[in-house]
This record gives C-alpha cells, sequence and structure tokens, in this order.
C-alpha cells in the first residue's frame, strides 16, 4: 500500500537549553504541530530539509553558531527560507528587532508567554504555506524553462527586455516570420497565452 507523506505542520526548536526546549515544545503542541528539537544550530543545519508547513524556533544567543547566525545561513541557502522565529533575553530585544528588519519573523522575550508565542508559531506557518506555493510555481517556472532551446532562450530574455518581434529580427539577424515563429513555441512550451502573462510570469526568473 503506497504511504500518503505527512503533511502535518512542523516546528523546530533550537536551544541549547534542555528545559527551554521541553517547555516550548509543550507549547507547540497545544496546536497540532509536530515539533524536532536540536541543542544546537549545526545539527540542525545538516538535518534539515525543506518542507510544505515549517518554522524555526530558535534561541538568539548559543555556543557556536547563534540564531542570527543561523538565519543568514537559511537565507544564503534557500531562495525562499523557512519563518524563523528568535527567543530573547531583554538585553537582546533591539537586536531582535533590528534582525526582524534583516528578515527574521519575529520574537519572543523570556519569561515566554504561552497565547502570544503559539499565535506567532501559527503566523510563522501560515507563511510557510504561502512560501511553499511560490517555490513551487518557480520550479514549475524553471522546468517549463529548461524546455526550450538556446535560440528561443535568447529570444525570450529580448521579449522580456522590451523589445519588438522586428528589433529582435534585426538583433538575431532572422526575419521576422521566423521570431513569431519563435515566440509562439515560447509560449507554447511555457504554458502561457499573452506577452503581459508572459511577463508577469518569467521576468525574474532568468
Amino acid at each position: 500500500m503506497r504511504q500518503v507523506p505527512d503533511t502535518s505542520p512542523i516546528v523546530y526548536i533550537v536551544d541549547d537549553d534542555s528545559m527551554m526546549l521541553e517547555i516550548l515544545g509543550t507549547l507547540i503542541e497545544t496546536i497540532g504541530a509536530r515539533t524536532i528539537s536540536f541543542n544546537n544550530a549545526e545539527s540542525f543545519l545538516q538535518e534539515y530539509r525543506q518542507g510544505p508547513c515549517e518554522c524555526i524556533v530558535s534561541d538568539m544567543r548559543m555556543p557556536g553558531v547563534s540564531g542570527l547566525q543561523l538565519h543568514k545561513q537559511l537565507q544564503n541557502l534557500y531562495p525562499f527560507p523557512p519563518p524563523l522565529i528568535l527567543v530573547t533575553g531583554f538585553a537582546e530585544v533591539a537586536a531582535a528587532v533590528e534582525a526582524m528588519k534583516q528578515g527574521v519573523f519575529d520574537f519572543v522575550e523570556k519569561p515566554v508567554n504561552g497565547h502570544q508565542f503559539v499565535e506567532k508559531v501559527q503566523a510563522a506557518l501560515n507563511l510557510s504555506r504561502e512560501l511553499h506555493d511560490k517555490r513551487m510555481r518557480r520550479a514549475t517556472r524553471e522546468a517549463r524553462l529548461a524546455l526550450l532551446t538556446t535560440k528561443e532562450k535568447e529570444i525570450l530574455d529580448a521579449v522580456l527586455r522590451g523589445l519588438s518581434s522586428r528589433e529582435i529580427a534585426e538583433q538575431q539577424t532572422l526575419s521576422v516570420r521566423t521570431v513569431e515563429n519563435h515566440r509562439a513555441h515560447i509560449m507554447s512550451k511555457l504554458r502561457v497565452k499573452s506577452a503581459v502573462e508572459l511577463i508577469r510570469e518569467f521576468n525574474n526568473i532568468l
């Protein structure tokens, strides 16, 4: 019998304090999410694989890779990194606010307010679902782009730069009819019905 993949929400908890791992894990389980705990960021990075609904709760200050460093590494590794919530002490709040400007999803202060914490986790999981959809759409677009020939990619690039078929023909030393044929093949392979749709879907992916 074919197994159905588990798509339930996952919250990764990264903290070198075993008591905090237990407290945060207990709170997260109240919203029906699975938890996977790590006592350092390095082991998390080794094990992590992106999924459809997930977020990370990380202590800000840890030996080795800190919560902020973890966030930066995830940004470097993934076009759509998972939402990350920092757990901070009072003295670290200013740094956490600054981190949010750099893309950290949110932060919670110690001692953790359980109600506020689970609300932020749920919001992060909702964002994760949206990011997963974007990731899947991007993968679909990239797969369609891979069907294009080298010449079709050159013509697509010219179309996205706003050149007309006549201008492309002059640039490529082709007839206008040949360029139009290429454009028709491009739109068929990319499954778009208009130039507007073509630009909207593929303008930032080449």
